[in-house]
């Protein structure tokens, strides 16, 4: 069994939607650990994993009428994908410490076919 860590505790928490065909994240944090909850449309979430010798990356797709929960520890890149034509994908995420995008402490546009 492999285990990937999210948040440990909430110390920020953002609330968004991602419209049909947008992405959100292509990121990667170094200082925290982050946990999602996932729904309302068709959803790739892709996480960085260094196992997959392909392409360095698990993606797994979320259906319409499901609900997830999915974590990103820190120092593994992720992004959410809307592949949905219709609906939004809506998200909760909950960071383990307060995030500055403005620090060197997130790396961004990760993988470049997003």
């Amino acid at each position: 069994m492999i285990w990937f860590y999210g948040a440990v505790t909430c110390a920020s928490l953002h609330v968004g939607e991602i419209r049909p065909g947008k992405l959100r994240g292509n990121h990667r944090h170094h200082d925290c650990n982050e946990t999602f909850v996932i729904w309302g449309a068709a959803t790739k979430f892709r996480l960085e994993n260094n196992e997959v010798a392909d392409n360095g990356y698990a993606e797994v797709t979320i259906g319409k009428d499901e609900v997830a929960v999915a974590a990103s520890p820190s120092h593994k890149a992720h992004a959410l994908i809307n592949v949905d034509p219709i609906r939004s994908t809506f998200i909760i995420g909950c960071q383990d410490s307060v995030i500055s995008y403005n620090a060197s402490s997130s790396d961004f546009n990760v993988w470049k076919d997003l």
